[in-house]
């Protein structure tokens, strides 16, 4: 079974809640890698999916790298990929980038929340084109977990298809459960 409880200790540091949010994932994403085979996170489970649960990974890394280069680099660029990246197959690989990302949202506070930055993504499906406009760190930061979440979603089709077990709450979106919880 793949758990994925985030850290829910009473006396755990108060961070902001977008970086808590990033966080959270980053514990499901760390704890499915380490409890995979290579097979498994190699695996394509067509027809449902077209990627393998390491192509997912890197694609949820690519996009959290696009927001580290901050406060060095202020132009989030989300269109950088490494596709067929090593990332894909070996499992270290992922695990020590996560670590990064993880060592790397432990030193914000909620002053760097508001922090200005400029965004860059391609924008249409019919022909290349670039939209760049401005954002603040917090807003990407929840964008990152958000999107990562309907990917760790994509990647529980796998496990499903694969015969893995996940927890119940494992690739929800924050907002499904706190409904789940009967939050408001």
């Amino acid at each position: 079974m793949v758990a994925n409880k985030p850290e829910q200790d009473a006396d755990r540091i108060r961070r902001p809640d977008e970086v808590q949010g990033c966080l959270d994932v980053a514990a499901q994403a760390q704890t499915l890698i380490t409890v995979l085979s290579d097979e498994q996170y190699t695996h394509i489970a067509l027809p449902y999916l077209q990627s393998a649960i390491g192509g997912h990974m890197r694609h949820i890394l690519d996009v959290n790298h696009a927001v580290t280069g901050w406060p060095v680099n202020a132009l989030v660029d989300y269109d950088v990929r490494r596709r067929a990246h090593p990332v894909e197959t070996e499992r270290d690989i992922a695990l020590q980038e996560w670590r990064h990302i993880v060592d790397w949202l432990e030193t914000l506070d909620e002053a760097d929340m508001a922090s200005p930055v400029s965004v860059k993504s391609e924008v249409c499906l019919s022909h290349q084109a670039c939209a760049q406009m401005p954002s603040t760190l917090g807003r990407e930061l929840a964008f990152v977990s958000s999107h990562a979440v309907h990917h760790l979603a994509l990647i529980r089709v796998s496990l499903c298809a694969q015969g893995i077990e996940t927890d119940e709450d494992f690739g929800l979106a924050p907002a499904t459960l706190s409904h789940q919880r009967g939050e408001k």
